[in-house]
């Protein structure tokens, strides 16, 4: 499925109703476009209806193979063209945009009827001279990097597809997201992916639409992805606000992560500990298997709701959707006053919240008095307690201190939380105990170990200035590791000279 944001939505070979209503409920294209329907018109009209979308056109399914089906918002955007079992051509009318045009392509699929796909992209390209647009499932790849498992694709069909691109005049927009569209195991060993899914423009039509971004939504019960073309944009992308990968506690309960995790952290192992995780969190195919089985569909709205007193106590109700939602909901900050007392919105937020952190984190205090004030301090370290302090930290420290986090805080810059370390620790640990021994006991921190991301907490229902906006520092899990094994050494001697100053300060 393909959706254009204004936007449609681009699904190849839907496997139930509910995926397709969920994924449009959830980015509300204009359009929604599905390939290999492999039902009858009825069933496409249902889905029209369930949809709440006024136009349909459909391109009857031969038996159980092919069926296309385009389905747009409002009647008066779209105007049919032309069509054929392998593609659908509308012309769009958008008062922002004017007059332009999209084409829903599905390629054929056997390989010796490539070129055909070529002649009919070169038939269509001839027939008008708007802004155009061609989405769909192509069945052929322009580049190897575009496959993976399998026989090499033959070098015939890719520069057939591309010289056919150069003289028609089309670009690829690149794809956000995890890169292939269609995966298929042939084997329980062996699993194939393929990027067969593209959004192909005229270049004018790139000058035009500098935020046009295509996303790639895996999805649950089909082996083709679907993908989202923006075309206007949203306030996160213009924003230059991207979305961040965080690792979902609802994956835990699948095996088929496992196997990623083990794939990502052997390809990462060359580029270190950082590269591992930079890896894992580049496998966005993790979110194909969530909420599969009702434990993950659990996690993962308990996770958002952060309603930890229920924790194991209900299952996955209204309750946790509402809490989620209103939490979400509260901690969104649209709008604040700067010191003239005016609102303001948008990038000019980031000005005001770093202005105002600039000024009560400046420091008024000279070098000479801080320098006098740890002069005054008596020393509390005995040589005996200081020598066992500097010992070197041991492997066995660095679980306890990784084991004793709550599984569920929330990501941090890496994306992964304490419960990814925990679960997958027999992949992970002999590697996060090497790197993080290396850092503390040879003093080497190598470079990203302490970015952090700093959020900002409403203190109350509807903050007006930054003062009511409390900062929390998310640091990565295997800083924190360090931080509090650190902590722990620290923590009976802290413990002890609590207890003896109580003792001096008690009244016989």
């Amino acid at each position: 499925m393909i959706t254009l944001s204004w936007n449609c939505c681009v699904f190849g070979n839907p496997r139930t109703v509910r995926e397709v209503v969920d994924l449009v409920s959830r980015k509300k294209p204009e359009f929604v476009f599905l390939m290999e329907t492999k039902v009858g018109r009825m069933h496409a009209e249902r889905l029209r209806v369930k949809l709440g979308f006024e136009g349909l056109f459909y391109v009857e399914s031969v038996g159980l193979s092919g069926g296309l089906a385009l389905f747009w918002r409002k009647n008066n955007i779209a105007r049919l063209l032309s069509f054929s079992k392998n593609h659908v051509d509308v012309e769009v009318s958008m008062t922002w945009l004017g007059v332009w045009r999209m084409t829903g392509f599905y390629g054929f699929p056997e390989r010796g009827w490539r070129s055909a796909s070529w002649d009919l992209l070169r038939s269509l390209t001839d027939r008008s001279a708007l802004l155009w647009v061609v989405l769909g499932d192509f069945n052929d790849l322009l580049f190897q990097h575009e496959k993976r498992g399998g026989n090499p694709h033959p070098d015939s069909l890719l520069r057939g597809f591309g010289e056919a691109m150069d003289n028609y005049r089309l670009v690829q927009l690149p794809m956000q997201g995890y890169q292939f569209t269609w995966e298929r195991s042939k084997t329980l060993l062996t699993r194939w992916r393929r990027g067969y899914n593209k959004v192909l423009v005229r270049e004018d039509w790139c000058g035009l639409l500098p935020n046009a971004r295509v996303t790639n939504m895996l999805t649950r019960t089909s082996d083709h992805s679907a993908f989202f073309l923006g075309v206007k944009g949203d306030e996160r992308a213009t924003s230059g606000v991207r979305r961040i990968f965080r690792f979902e506690m609802a994956w835990v309960y699948d095996e088929g992560c496992r196997k990623q995790v083990e794939d990502a952290w052997q390809e990462g192992r060359e580029a270190g500990l950082l590269g591992c995780l930079q890896l894992c969190g580049e496998y966005q195919r993790f979110e194909v298997e969530v909420c599969q089985l009702d434990a993950q569909e659990d996690a993962f709205w308990k996770q958002r709701a952060k309603h930890h007193w229920l924790r194991g106590a209900d299952a996955n109700t209204k309750f946790f959707h509402r809490y989620a939602s209103a939490r979400k909901k509260k901690n969104t900050i649209s709008r604040l006053k700067n010191d003239s007392d005016v609102w303001v919105e948008g990038e000019g937020l980031n000005i005001v919240v770093l202005d105002y952190f600039l000024d009560i984190f400046a420091s008024n205090i000279s070098t000479s008095s801080v320098d006098t004030f740890v002069a005054s301090i008596a020393p509390r370290v005995s040589q005996e307690q200081n020598v066992a302090l500097l010992r070197p930290f041991e492997a066995e420290e660095v679980k306890a201190a990784l084991f004793s986090m709550f599984p569920d805080k929330a990501p941090d810059p890496d994306g992964m939380n304490p419960r990814f370390y925990q679960h997958y620790w027999d992949v992970v640990g002999g590697d996060v105990s090497s790197f993080v021994l290396k850092c503390l006991n040879e003093c080497s921190f190598p470079v990203g170990l302490s970015d952090t991301n700093v959020v900002l907490i409403p203190k109350k229902d509807y903050p007006e200035r930054v003062f009511n906006l409390r900062p929390i520092d998310l640091y990565n899990v295997v800083y924190k590791i360090m931080a509090k094994m650190v902590a722990n050494r620290m923590k009976p001697l802290l413990q002890r000279w609590a207890i003896s100053s109580i003792g001096s300060n008690v009244v016989c």
